[in-house]
């Protein structure tokens, strides 16, 4: 038998190493695909780095990053250790705000160090820490007329003018040049080569939600820019978790639905059944390597081989980095609450700047439209397969999925509250009883 890592058998599966993964994660590795290029960024790591598990050594002890930024000449002379301190706070609030930067140089050794990405300058050389997931989704979007115009917008995002948050760190961005940095290398040598036929297929099958990020795009021109960079990280996300439970559940007769609970009633019906609803589909990600080996799509057969065996008990197979990752993508994108990791039982509700992401996924770009709730509810569970209860067809789909203990009544409580939502964030009006519609902005109906 052909000797196989345990890379190669997550390329087989989904592509890309499921690994836990935040935004600034995935952020970076797409858009160092993106960009081709990197830059090392040392002085910007030692003053941003404030804490550590063994402490701040060696370069990153407070002295010595003051000597070192009176020595260069990025600060004034008459700065004294307390501002260099305020200082190094507040450059770590701005490039750290996803907890996903490490300190990088010598003493230290890190896994991965990824910077909040406030422009292409503070993407870094350290090693990929998305498990290849930005890349891979880069790779499928540039398959189809409609990824290559989100890829696009995202180099539209890249050469914008610096934003005042760039600006503030600009004096710790040394004078280098970028180090071209093309991740298809190191993605084909420790994964393997994307087959043509695969990706065409990839990207056919994720058609619509592709289809949505391109309208979500378009939806975008009026907000901030750095607003604007993280609906578009939020979007790609969608896509990614999309993609994932798709590939995860393949040959069924219809994709996993999603119940999201809008009513906030935390001993409620609909809360229940979302509960069990996230429950349910993070099972099915986490068998999902065993379903693929028993249907012969590994070859080898990494399971059979004991390549993800548990390290005491050699005959058990032990996937929890599928569960950890689809749990960690879903909570950090805003789609599961609550947050803290102690609470078992979490459940399906969509946070604001998620939901108006995937409103303005599926609503039109022209200035001045509207849908009926129904429509909109319609795309959304067409588009992202997200279930709110505003459908008809709602509770014999949810039933025909397994999904029991509620009623038309519950549904229709949680569709009052969904379109209460939807108002709070200006993206919904009802103009008589009975009927709301939907838009992007309706300061452009109204």
């Amino acid at each position: 038998m052909t000797d196989m890592t345990k890379r190669q058998a997550h390329f087989q599966a989904f592509g890309y190493e499921p690994l836990r993964m935040k935004p600034a994660h995935f952020a970076s590795g797409f858009f160092i695909a993106l960009t081709g290029q990197v830059y090392a960024n040392e002085l910007l790591n030692k003053v941003a780095v404030i804490r550590t598990n063994k402490g701040l050594q060696q370069a990153y002890a407070p002295e010595e990053v003051m000597s070192r930024l009176h020595r260069d000449g990025r600060v004034a002379p008459k700065m004294v250790q307390p501002d260099v301190e305020l200082l190094r706070v507040l450059v770590n609030g701005v490039v750290n705000n996803d907890a996903a930067m490490y300190p990088a140089f010598r003493p230290y050794k890190t896994k991965g160090n990824d910077y909040t990405f406030v422009s292409p300058r503070v993407l870094t050389t350290a090693n990929r820490t998305d498990g290849f997931a930005g890349f891979f989704v880069f790779t499928i979007l540039g398959e189809t007329a409609a990824g290559r115009a989100v890829l696009d917008a995202g180099r539209a995002l890249v050469d914008e003018q610096k934003g005042a948050l760039e600006q503030l760190i600009e004096p710790l961005l040394e004078d280098e040049e970028p180090e071209p940095r093309e991740l298809a290398e190191s993605y084909e040598s420790d994964f393997g080569m994307l087959d043509p036929a695969r990706v065409s297929a990839i990207a056919a099958d994720m058609q619509a939600e592709t289809e949505a990020l391109k309208r979500l795009c378009a939806n975008l021109e009026g907000y901030s820019h750095y607003k604007i960079i993280r609906y578009y990280i939020l979007g790609l996300l969608a896509w990614l978790m999309s993609y994932m439970l798709k590939t995860a559940s393949p040959g069924t007769s219809q994709q996993p639905l999603m119940l999201f609970d809008f009513m906030g009633e935390r001993n409620g019906r609909i809360r229940s059944q979302s509960q069990a609803c996230y429950a349910r589909l993070r099972e099915t990600v986490r068998r999902s390597y065993t379903e693929f080996a028993a249907a012969g799509r590994f070859d080898p057969d990494p399971i059979a081989a004991g390549l993800f065996s548990r390290k005491t008990r050699s005959e058990d197979t032990d996937f929890r980095f599928l569960e950890s990752h689809f749990s960690d993508v879903a909570l950090r994108m805003g789609y599961i609450q609550p947050r803290a990791s102690r609470v078992p039982q979490k459940h399906f509700e969509l946070q604001p700047d998620t939901l108006r992401v995937l409103m303005l996924s599926i609503l039109d770009a022209d200035a001045g439209s509207a849908v009926d709730l129904d429509e909109a509810c319609k795309r959304l569970r067409d588009t992202w397969r997200v279930v709110v209860g505003a459908l008809g067809s709602d509770l014999e789909a949810l039933r025909e999925q397994d999904y029991f203990g509620f009623d038309e009544e519950d549904l229709r409580h949680n569709t009052a509250a969904f379109s209460q939502h939807l108002k709070s964030l200006n993206m919904a009006f009802e103009p008589s009883d009975g009927l709301v519609l939907c838009s992007k902005d309706i300061g452009d109906i109204l």
